[in-house]
């Protein structure tokens, strides 16, 4: 048989062969349920603060802003540092570090040369001020470790979990409990 005599090219054939393959592949018994139990892919943007590293899930994060200058507002409580000018709205910026318990607060010092981590919360919109961003994870559910065991009682509130990459951890943190300490 000459190759103008067959139904299908050699092409056609390995495609259909490896669209069976992945068909039996996600039939597999328990492959469904596997997946299930791991979760959907968390997408998260990690940045620094002081010398550790933390990362927020991407579905809170309405954008990154270079800092400018905050208003101080008298009477805040000690987490607020003050309010920003954000694309015409106000925006309240916290001090990450105050509600970590991180020594060496933003208030009072320089604020600038860091970045504000706008999160989008409960219908409301809040900063948080961080040294450095880094990049953007996509990573399988399964990869989220619970909170490190050394974390003292009234920090591990703050954290989902704890992410190992690169020999680097990092903590997880839940953007609803720190946006509302």
């Amino acid at each position: 048989m000459t190759y103008e005599q067959r139904d299908s090219s050699p092409t056609e054939e390995t495609r259909e062969d490896l669209l069976r393959e992945a068909e039996r592949f996600i039939e597999e018994p328990g492959r469904e349920k596997m997946q299930e139990a791991a979760g959907p892919p968390r997408s998260l943007l990690v940045f620094s603060l002081a010398a550790e590293w933390y990362a927020v899930d991407l579905a809170h994060v309405k954008k990154v802003l270079r800092t400018a200058p905050l208003a101080h507002v008298p009477g805040a409580p000690p987490e607020v540092l003050g309010l920003m000018n954000c694309q015409g709205e106000v925006l309240c910026v916290l001090d990450l570090r105050k509600i970590l318990g991180i020594p060496g607060g933003a208030k009072g010092a320089s604020t600038t040369g860091g970045f504000v981590v706008v999160m989008h919360f409960g219908g409301k919109d809040a900063g948080v001020l961080v040294d450095g961003v880094d990049d953007a994870w996509e990573i399988p559910a399964s990869e989220v470790l619970p909170p490190l065991e050394s974390l003292e009682p009234s920090r591990a509130r703050f954290f989902e979990g704890t992410v190992s990459r690169s020999g680097r951890f990092v903590g997880l943190l839940s953007a609803t409990t720190c946006l509302n300490p």
